[in-house]
């Protein structure tokens, strides 16, 4: 388990930087990011959001990256606590859950250089370029799914980590 904990802490690192950057480019209105979103829901959806709309919640947006980017602080501080309630938080159910969103979130963002722009290439090579924003949390997903599945198979089903 302790590889695993330091290969957690790495990539919990790459997803605080990744969350809270975007989260305050989104807060600035990064005219990008903006584009992204009035451009997809135009390609994606036939809707026209208008500029101070999609700014409106590309504020919202870069709150709530800025806040998960908090969050997985906390869980890098429980796992290099390596006990006690963070650890377990760390590794719980939650952790799970907000991971696989963020990976998720991740996969959407870098996609929506696509959708924006209503063609596949030359912007399929945006996406790869950011396989990092849903990759770094897709890694945390398999790995507390992965130790929560060991804890299950050990017959450790208590709340408390150990």
């Amino acid at each position: 388990m302790r590889g695993n904990r330091f290969i957690y802490a790495l990539l919990a690192v790459g997803a605080i930087g990744m969350f809270l950057g975007h989260g305050i480019w989104a807060i600035l209105g990064q005219d990008t990011f903006i584009e992204l979103i009035t451009g997809s829901f135009d390609h994606v959806f036939g809707v026209t959001v208008p500029t101070g709309t999609a700014t409106a919640w590309l504020t919202g947006i870069g709150w709530l990256d800025i806040t998960i980017s908090i969050f997985i602080l906390l869980l890098l501080i429980g796992d290099i606590q390596g006990k006690g309630r963070l650890y377990g938080l760390a590794y719980s159910g939650l952790a799970l859950v907000v991971y696989a969103w963020a990976a998720l979130w991740g996969f959407v963002t870098a996609a929506a250089r696509v959708t924006a722009k209503g063609e596949l290439m030359p912007e399929l090579w945006d996406v790869v370029e950011r396989a990092p924003n849903f990759m770094l949390p897709a890694g945390l997903t398999y790995l507390v799914y992965q130790h929560r599945s060991e804890r299950t198979r050990s017959g450790v089903t208590s709340g408390r980590a150990g």
